[in-house]
């Protein structure tokens, strides 16, 4: 298969891990997996280590950061999102994925101006921000816990992806080396 499929998911192990699982499930279904994040997070390290493309936009959070930056940040955010449309464009992926992160916001709009589908998965019990402002034109929001979203026909309760790895060994065979 030749279709594209674009992840979104950077800053912690905790958005990146589940999105690595996903990705490992696309690829072995035969989609090209490429994936969109910032240059700070976790990402930079274990997604090329896992064989995926990577692709790189500038944001960052927002609160925190004194009245400067919350001045600066509309310039910011429209700058990642151009430089999200630009890897949209590029890619032509079939549907694009957002597992959280910073990155997860600018990219998933990028996804609907696109006419992209946007499939969003929450890891946590509460929802992030960028999840939270995607969920209302999401294809598809996926949910690791019961009612973290409100009640939509677009909402699916899918618990946490999980890595291959976890399943090969024992703890005791693990330790055992």
């Amino acid at each position: 298969m030749d279709a594209n499929v674009l992840i979104m998911a950077g800053g912690t192990g905790g958005h990146v891990f589940p999105a690595l699982a996903c990705a490992r499930e696309f690829q072995a279904r035969g989609y090209k997996v490429h994936w969109l994040g910032t240059p700070r997070g976790i990402e930079n390290e274990l997604v090329p280590q896992a064989g995926l493309t990577l692709h790189l936009i500038n944001v960052t959070g927002l609160r925190g950061k004194g009245r400067l930056s919350l001045l600066k940040a509309p310039f910011m955010l429209l700058k990642a999102l151009m430089q999200a449309r630009k890897v949209v464009r590029q890619v032509k992926p079939v549907c694009v994925v957002g597992f959280g992160g910073y990155v997860t916001g600018p990219g998933g709009l990028a996804a609907k101006l696109a006419g992209v589908p946007l499939i969003i998965h929450e890891q946590n019990a509460v929802a992030g921000t960028a999840n939270r402002s995607l969920a209302s034109f999401a294809s598809r929001v996926c949910e690791a816990f019961p009612n973290t979203f409100a009640a939509s026909s677009k909402r699916r309760t899918t618990g946490n992806p999980v890595r291959v790895e976890l399943f090969l060994e024992t703890p005791r065979q693990a330790l055992a080396g």
